[in-house]
């Protein structure tokens, strides 16, 4: 990759991780929402390389050309369709040029450390809503955005998680490492907390114990887990009332709490929450939790042929002629808002997509990593059935995903992989 290709994929990372900082400084003008697009087009499209054998690239093909053909039928225009797929699309194509231009380890390394950075100062804008501001405000999430609230759960889970992988693989921790890692821990809280998300306060535990149990046998085997045992120990003791803050410090978790439960009651009663929260519906019957939305889209596609076929149209699922046609009110998801756009037939190959690149691996094997696709995987498949739209209505989770994935999955950076993941070169 050449030093100006390199340089713009720099600037993409910046702008990505920085958007919601530039789009409060510029006033909230509407071309400061495209700084990211400018960024992301000159990245691709400056020496652009294209493979055939990469990844995913014959479901891609087959996604865009069902994405224009709905388009077509539904008398979209070409801008509207673009649209609405270009952060699948710039996933992609951004995926292509990282997995098939070759850095030497050396620029791998100065990459992820970036890319770390990018999750650090995360803090600086959480730490500005919290104290400046004065209050949580749901699209504030960090420094990434201004406009909208389920990043501030995606964005966390995503980079715990594998944070908390890479403590369980590493031997023997340095004293960087241990900072780094708290300061990643404590950007992601943050960014929760002060956007007052409450999905973070469910769906990180779960997630820690689903990597604790797949990262099991592997650290049995080598003797890394009664090394890990005593700082894993140390996570749940600190984890747990750092969540129990968190919910009652959370709005909705707390309306019903007087500050005098004990923590078991705190936990019944926010799981109480989200249960009632899951199947609510308003004032006019429409589903408004996203497990009644998602039946209720499913029922109504399998029952109506042009709904499940095409869809009614992109840019459709906000209006409220299709919410009053369909019965929902709030609540779709990934998957969902695909199918009401554009079908089954462009949701699932979207979803087949994405698992490809995520899954297909043509490098070193190595426990870790192998752990690592499944856990992206696991955590896109949640957020796009279960939780929102994030891998497809930004690049504020892929971009650190597409990296990581073309680290891990591209032949040409076998020696580099194996460098990242069995040496400390990361924080030095």
């Amino acid at each position: 990759m050449s030093k100006v290709k390199l340089n713009l994929l720099f600037l993409c990372l910046f702008f990505v991780y920085t958007q919601g900082m530039w789009e409060r400084t510029l006033f909230f003008l509407p071309d400061a929402t495209y700084i990211v697009d400018v960024a992301i087009v000159a990245f691709i499209v400056f020496q652009f390389k294209w493979n055939p054998r990469t990844p995913g690239s014959k479901v891609f093909f087959a996604f865009l050309l069902t994405a224009f053909l709905v388009g077509i039928t539904n008398s979209d225009s070409i801008s509207e369709t673009f649209l609405y797929t270009r952060f699948t699309i710039y996933t992609y194509l951004i995926y292509v040029q990282v997995y098939n231009l070759g850095l030497d380890t050396k620029t791998w390394f100065r990459l992820l450390k970036f890319s770390v950075w990018m999750i650090i100062i995360q803090v600086l804008g959480s730490l500005y809503t919290i104290f400046f501001l004065g209050e949580q405000i749901e699209g504030y999430v960090g420094l990434m955005s201004s406009s909208g609230g389920t990043t501030a759960t995606i964005f966390p889970l995503f980079v715990s998680s594998i944070a908390f992988l890479y403590y369980l693989f590493r031997s023997q921790m340095l004293w960087k490492e241990w900072l780094i890692l708290l300061l990643v821990f404590l950007s992601a809280f943050l960014v929760g907390y002060a956007s007052g998300k409450r999905g973070i306060y469910f769906t990180l535990p779960v997630f820690f114990i689903i990597v604790l149990i797949m990262a099991f046998p592997i650290l049995i085997k080598s003797g890394f887990f009664k090394r890990k045992l005593i700082g894993i120990v140390s996570i749940t003791i600190v984890l747990i009332p750092v969540l129990i803050f968190g919910i009652f410090n959370s709005r909705g978790l707390n309306y019903s709490l007087s500050g005098n439960e004990s923590y078991s009651e705190v936990v019944s009663n926010s799981f109480s929450f989200a249960e009632e929260y899951e199947s609510a519906t308003d004032e006019y019957g429409r589903t408004i939790g996203r497990s009644n939305t998602t039946t209720q889209i499913i029922d109504k596609s399998l029952s109506d042929p042009t709904l499940f076929i095409s869809g009614v149209g992109y840019g459709t699922t906000k209006e409220e002629s299709t919410m009053l046609r369909l019965g929902y009110g709030y609540g779709l998801v990934g998957f969902t808002r695909d199918l009401i756009s554009a079908g089954w037939i462009f949701s699932v190959l979207a979803v087949i997509f994405m698992s490809l690149i995520i899954s297909r691996n043509h490098s070193v094997k190595l426990g870790l990593t192998k752990i690592l696709r499944r856990l992206i995987l696991l955590i896109f498949l949640y957020t796009h059935f279960f939780y929102s739209s994030d891998f497809t209505v930004s690049l504020k989770i892929n971009l650190l995903m597409v990296i990581l994935l073309a680290l891990i999955n591209s032949p040409l950076h076998k020696n580099a992989s194996l460098e990242v993941f069995t040496s400390n070169r990361l924080i030095k």
